[in-house]
């Protein structure tokens, strides 16, 4: 397939950002963690065979969400801002939401919580959907429109959600609290600042995508978000509101996207490398070790990782990929990592 212009610009942006993060930094190195074991590196293959399908010739996925009340996936698109939905049991998702929804013309972070809510990010908008009746319940917007990417997001147990901007290094938060008032008022409400990683995040240009993949740990006393531009990994401490580095070794975590932890283990979609890593965290999530990496191109630059059927599923975004390859698809990783 040859691309318009417009995706041809997203392609050549996602090339550079590549570029630009294999040239950016050395892996970090530091502390390992409680428990130390010897990095088992793998070269692929994953064996990754396809799992869900989306429609049309544009989608170049992005974010991705299990509804685990119901086996419900959604999954967004960068280039059109529409949103997919994959029922359970089934391999061919289906438009949920069209691209263009409430202005929306690029979609990344989702996520669908415990009350039947789906939470999608663009760039200055995290807005609320009923997944039931998809009417859109709320909209926080960030609190500098035009200069922001909302990428990512997480909920923790108490029904926090976190979200990342790229742009700004800064982690806002939406309390339940916040979510009450603003589905009653109907009006739209300014993100609240939890996180400045300002001091923290390594220089870069004006412009670069940094923080993108978040995740909470085991008891969402703490998360973790990442870097692409360098790799590095920062702890997020929700009781004290304080950000460190979190040091790790083993391996390199350069272009990270999407993270997912479970227990003390963590997996890594690094788009630009082709590559999952798995990491061993300690019980704060303070330091880490890179136990294991499988680079495949099978993974077509993949963006979202999240277990699924109890396999661990990808997104494959073909960010860059000059022909692309259709349809575009959810991979689910049958070994190998």
């Amino acid at each position: 397939m040859r691309l318009t212009r417009a995706h041809r610009s997203l392609a050549a942006l996602a090339l550079a950002l590549s570029g630009l993060v294999a040239a950016a930094a050395a892996p970090s190195t530091a502390l390992e963690p409680e428990t130390v074991e010897t990095p088992k590196k793998v070269d692929g293959p994953l064996y990754v065979q396809d799992a869900i399908s989306l429609p049309g010739t544009d989608a170049y996925p992005e974010g991705m969400s299990v509804d685990y009340r119901n086996g419900d996936t959604y999954i967004t698109s960068f280039a059109t801002g529409a949103v997919y939905k994959a029922p359970a049991g089934q391999t061919q998702a289906q438009v949920w939401l069209p691209g263009g929804t409430d202005g929306r013309t690029e979609a990344m972070g989702i996520e669908a919580d415990k009350n039947g809510r789906i939470w999608v990010c663009d760039k200055n908008y995290v807005t609320l959907y009923d997944a039931a009746t998809k009417a859109r319940l709320a909209r926080f917007v960030t609190p500098t429109p035009g200069q922001s990417v909302l990428n990512d997001l997480e909920i923790t147990q108490d029904g926090t959600a976190y979200i990342t901007d790229s742009n700004r290094q800064k982690v806002y938060k939406v309390t339940p609290t916040q979510l009450t008032e603003a589905i009653s008022s109907g009006a739209d409400r300014t993100l609240t600042v939890a996180f400045d990683l300002n001091s923290l995040v390594a220089p870069h240009e004006e412009g670069a995508i940094t923080l993108n993949g978040i995740e909470a740990g085991q008891y969402s006393n703490w998360l973790i978000t990442v870097d692409m531009m360098t790799g590095d990994l920062f702890n997020l401490n929700i009781a004290t509101g304080k950000a460190t580095k979190v040091q790790f070794v083993g391996g390199s975590l350069l272009s990270a996207d999407g993270l997912m932890i479970e227990k003390n283990k963590m997996w890594v979609a690094q788009f630009g490398t082709n590559k999952i890593s798995r990491l061993l965290l300690n019980s704060e999530g303070t330091s880490a070790l890179v136990e294991s990496e499988a680079t495949d191109a099978s993974l077509m630059k993949p963006t979202t990782i999240v277990r699924k059927d109890g396999s661990i599923h990808v997104v494959r975004s073909q960010f860059g990929l000059d022909p692309t390859t259709l349809p575009f698809t959810v991979g689910r990783i049958s070994s190998g990592i």
